[in-house]
């Protein structure tokens, strides 16, 4: 791969244009992206913990914020460290390109965070058997598997802004960025960034951006390491504070993870209360782990740049301090994610998105199939508004349609419509 192709700043369907250097336009992708209502959307939608009360915890809007400035900092580190950048291109851009793709990077997310994903494909896999003899059984997958990566590409391409021509147009460059699993479904794969209803975008951004790869399966651009290395740095410190916060963890149990990475001395939180203490050794240990990133990336160099470096290759997590990220991950997992509080609003969420699922995908299915769709039918499309399918639209469409409405809502704002729905 070439660094050319790699940093095309061209828009997706849209004619090539000069650089414009009084307003570069990966400034513009980051500037479409924080005035999207879909990016307006993630400040009632769930990082962590559903339904929050404190609004000191990180709803996924912060989150993505917060992600987007790390990547900066990672991309400008990382890009004064490149030799062959194009005349065009500087550091500064270089980490331009970082910070859009990863103030997008949850933009597809659905209400209820990483449970909502599970319970759309779990919903489908039960219940999708009545729409799927009308779907292609290889489109299927991308219902019976929804993925917030997958829907978060849909909107940058399709969905936001110039709908159905082009999405947001992102330039080249920043969604290649984005794309952290740049394939669609894979049997043996969990993860992946492209349903097949953009199948044909996908081969356009890879083409332009120089992927090489084969059957739809291309590599993986060099920024996205850097794109996945921020989000997982503010996911695995600030999870840690987000739980002291909810009282789910002690200051102590917080302070010995981050201090395995600040290794400060005691008398630097000396006067500090927990809370001062907390944001001193984040800010030092977000910073480490920046350098520490930097560094994994120009140690697997070659790798990264001809693609042979498995997607699987976290920079975090092999880096210098692979150690206590394991363990703060860990605490995630084993303590964060278990709260009780989080499992009862998540089986809560297993209602709310089943009423919402069972509503729409009927009415949808029902309004593309029948030629007279009932009352009620009729006046459910009509709700669904800009996403609604139309009488034109096939089954795979329609139910497109439907996951597009749904995960686009918020929290509270899928609550209330169940709660509407069921006459409660």
């Amino acid at each position: 791969m070439q660094w050319e192709k790699l940093l095309n700043y061209n828009r997706l369907n849209e004619h090539e244009r000069e650089f414009d250097e009084a307003r570069n336009p990966f400034s513009i992708d980051f500037d479409r992206i924080i005035f999207s209502d879909s990016f307006r959307r993630l400040d009632r939608k769930t990082q962590v913990h559903p339904m929050r009360s404190n609004d000191n915890v990180h709803s996924r809007l912060p989150h993505s914020l917060e992600v987007s400035c790390v990547g900066r900092s990672l991309g400008t580190l990382v890009g004064a460290q490149i030799k062959d950048l194009p005349a065009h291109m500087n550091p500064d851009r270089v980490g331009q390109i970082v910070q859009a793709a990863c103030l997008a990077h949850d933009i597809g997310n659905p209400p209820f965070g990483h449970m909502g994903e599970t319970i759309i494909g779990s919903w489908f896999e039960e219940h999708g058997a009545k729409y799927f003899d009308a779907v292609k059984p290889e489109l299927q997958s991308d219902f019976i598997h929804f993925e917030g990566n997958a829907q978060a590409f849909r909107i940058m391409t399709r969905l936001a802004m110039y709908r159905d021509n082009g999405g947001l147009r992102p330039t080249y460059a920043v969604i290649a960025a984005m794309m952290k699993y740049p394939w669609i479904y894979q049997e043996n794969i969990k993860k992946f960034c492209c349903f097949s209803s953009e199948r044909e975008i996908l081969d356009d951004i890879a083409a332009k951006a120089g992927l090489e790869g084969a059957d739809g399966m291309y590599k993986r651009h060099p920024l996205a390491y850097l794109s996945e290395a921020a989000d997982d740095i503010c996911y695995s410190i600030i999870d840690l504070e987000d739980a002291y916060e909810m009282g789910i963890l002690r200051f102590t149990e917080v302070k010995e993870i981050l201090n395995a990475i600040c290794e400060l001395p005691e008398q630097k939180l000396e006067g500090k209360s927990p809370k001062e203490s907390m944001e001193y050794m984040r800010a030092i240990a977000i910073n480490k782990c920046v350098g520490a990133v930097v560094n994994e990336f120009f140690a697997n160099y070659e790798a990264i740049m001809d693609g042979t470096l498995h997607y699987k290759h976290n920079l975090l997590e092999n880096s210098a301090y692979k150690e206590p990220i394991s363990q703060a991950k860990k605490t995630g997992n084993d303590v964060i994610y278990q709260n009780r509080r989080k499992l009862m609003l998540e089986v809560g969420a297993y209602n709310v998105m089943g009423i919402l699922l069972e509503t729409f995908c009927d009415a949808a299915f029902e309004y593309v199939s029948a030629d007279k769709p009932k009352d009620k039918t009729q006046h459910i499309i009509k709700i669904m508004g800009d996403h609604a399918p139309s009488k034109k639209d096939d089954v795979f469409t329609a139910l497109h349609r439907v996951t597009d409405y749904i995960s686009g809502m918020t929290d509270n704002y899928a609550t209330e419509k169940a709660r509407q729905i069921t006459g409660i």
